[in-house]
């Protein structure tokens, strides 16, 4: 019987149907330390809907172009700068969604992927993998732990003691880090990436890791704007 009234939903039906089963799961996950819901999570959780309803999200790239570029970055086993090349992948994206009940119900959503690797292949690979990841995210309005105000207010009312907060910091930094180097942002924030490598947690006080917090915050906020222009 369930599989008939699935079968009747038209495509936009079944994309509904997805954002309303991932809608409570975000606010009802639990961790240990505390209550959010990590990227990972969702995306599992939005795949093993979209089988479920036989929804089919198809990437179609146009204009791909790729560039060389040095990069010089503080190498902390080396203890000083160092310079390597590395390729940049764009292109423009169409994600397709398809009715695979109705394949002739199609539904399609214009997106960019851009990546950053030592390797132009693998550069192509995080420009799509990326892509994907931050278009189910913004595609469905689903806030995860990397943007989730309630997530950050929820690890803030457990991460009372020093040695949490300072654990928490480094992850957050790593997280910043990494998504300006992949994202392409590296040389708009190389300085406040500099400021964070070069951080030592143990030497700062509450106020300070909290400001420090809100600062990367605020940087990703400002690469998500970027990439979405």
């Amino acid at each position: 019987m369930m599989s008939e009234e699935k079968q009747e939903l038209n495509l936009f039906q079944k994309i509904a149907d997805v954002k309303a089963n991932i809608d409570g799961f975000t606010k009802d996950a639990k961790s240990y330390n505390y209550s959010y819901v990590s990227g990972s999570q969702v995306l599992h959780r939005i795949r093993n809907k979209m089988i479920e309803n036989n929804l089919l999200l198809v990437p179609k790239t146009s204009e791909e172009n790729y560039k060389q570029i040095d990069v010089t970055r503080f190498n902390k086993k080396a203890g000083r700068e160092i310079t390597t090349s590395e390729f940049i992948v764009e292109m423009k994206l169409t994600y397709v969604w398809i009715n695979a009940d109705k394949p002739e119900e199609q539904f399609e959503v214009t997106f960019y992927a851009v990546g950053q690797q030592d390797d132009v292949s693998k550069a192509h690979g995080t420009a799509l993998t990326y892509a994907e990841r931050y278009f189910l995210m913004k595609f469905f309005n689903i806030p995860t732990d990397e943007d989730d105000a309630d997530a950050k207010e929820k690890q803030d009312k457990y991460a009372t003691s020093s040695n949490q907060l300072k654990e928490l910091l480094r992850q957050e930094a790593d997280n910043f880090i990494e998504i300006a180097e992949r994202s392409n942002a590296a040389s708009k924030y190389q300085e406040q990436i500099e400021k964070l490598k070069n951080m030592n947690v143990n030497d700062l006080n509450k106020q300070q890791i909290n400001v420090t917090r809100q600062q990367i915050n605020k940087w990703l906020g400002g690469i998500k704007e970027w990439l979405t222009e």
